[in-house]
């Protein structure tokens, strides 16, 4: 019975130490976690902010420039006469008879970001194009420029979506002469912007750009000017005189030259013995070799016709026929030359 209560005792202790020195333990750790890290962020998710978009504003959902083929043309050139077409996705959540016009304005910027339709005025290098809903009754129109450009409202379509959103396809052809540009985004490129205005002249609008690559076309040259001289005349007119139709969307120069005329038996007129007028040539000898300008110089090209769609020029030549020429039939071919800035 002595040992039981011994063990029993010991037991006891035992149990006191235990739960003592597990004490120990629990106190330990809240001594060592009170401000023991660094607290170096925090985040606050309980606040939101809220925007309410007006629905009394059409908004434009989607545009965009295309070709034929109905490949997006947005920030590149594109050829002169071929069809393109402005496309727009709009939608008024007050219904489509809200909407009263759809404008659509075009223009060369001539080097600045800042140029605005017509700011620099002429049928080559601005464009108008418009959408009337202000009967019910779609009216497409093209408001400039006049002839420079094709547009047939009969290429134009509309397409629904529901009673407020609609597609509108604005189709046409830039004509030769429309401006070049030497991009087709940034400076020296086409601008446009969409306008949308509704019934209570709420506006909407959309910017982007696009470009038109270089044309140069000499049409064609009439005639074949011709003449009878004697040895020892000069001033003999060749009749009739020649007229050249040129395109050009860019400033251009335009030359005539041709090499000394031959009897095809080795005997010659010199080019020099002939003189040429036309354009802002004044009449003037070839020298030799060098083409004459009949616009613009090496160094410096006429301005680019803002308001045609081609130009003809008359070209008037004479021969100085000098003593001891050859008795014959004389002949020599004329080059014309137009060329565009680069």
């Amino acid at each position: 019975m002595g040992k039981r209560k011994i063990v029993t005792a010991m037991c006891v202790i035992a149990l006191f130490v235990s739960l003592f020195t597990h004490g120990m333990i629990l106190l330990g750790p809240i001594v060592k976690m009170a401000g023991a890290v660094d607290v170096t962020i925090w985040y606050d998710s309980n606040t939101t902010i809220n925007i309410t978009v007006n629905s009394e504003v059409p908004s434009i959902n989607w545009y965009d420039f295309q070709d034929s083929l109905d490949v997006s043309k947005l920030d590149s050139r594109v050829d002169v006469n071929e069809s393109y077409s402005f496309v727009v996705n709009i939608t008024d959540l007050q219904g489509w008879d809200d909407i009263d016009y759809v404008n659509i304005t075009c223009w060369f910027d001539n080097g600045s970001q800042a140029a605005t339709y017509n700011s620099t005025q002429g049928g080559n290098l601005n464009m108008f194009l418009q959408y009337e809903n202000t009967t019910g009754n779609a009216n497409w129109t093209m408001l400039w420029p006049d002839d420079e450009v094709t547009f047939n409202s009969g290429d134009c379509s509309e397409s629904a979506y529901g009673a407020d959103t609609k597609n509108l396809t604005f189709t046409f052809t830039p004509l030769y002469q429309v401006r070049y540009s030497k991009a087709g985004t940034g400076a020296w490129s086409w601008n446009f912007t969409i306008d949308v205005d509704d019934a209570s002249e709420d506006n909407t609008s959309q910017s982007d750009e696009y470009g038109i690559y270089m044309y140069t076309r000499i049409v064609q040259t009439t005639e074949n000017p011709a003449g009878t001289a004697n040895p020892g005349q000069n001033d003999v007119t060749l009749s009739p005189h020649t007229n050249v139709t040129t395109r050009c969307n860019a400033n251009y120069t335009l030359t005539t030259n041709l090499p000394n005329l031959t009897d095809g038996s080795g005997h010659y007129i010199l080019n020099s013995s002939l003189s040429v007028q036309g354009g802002d040539l004044s009449r003037a000898n070839f020298d030799g070799g060098n083409a004459s300008y009949l616009y613009g110089s090496d160094s410096t090209y006429r301005n680019h016709l803002v308001n045609t769609t081609e130009d003809t020029v008359e070209v008037e030549y004479w021969v100085n026929c000098s003593l001891g020429q050859y008795p014959g039939y004389y002949e020599s071919t004329v080059t014309y030359t137009l060329a565009g800035e680069v």
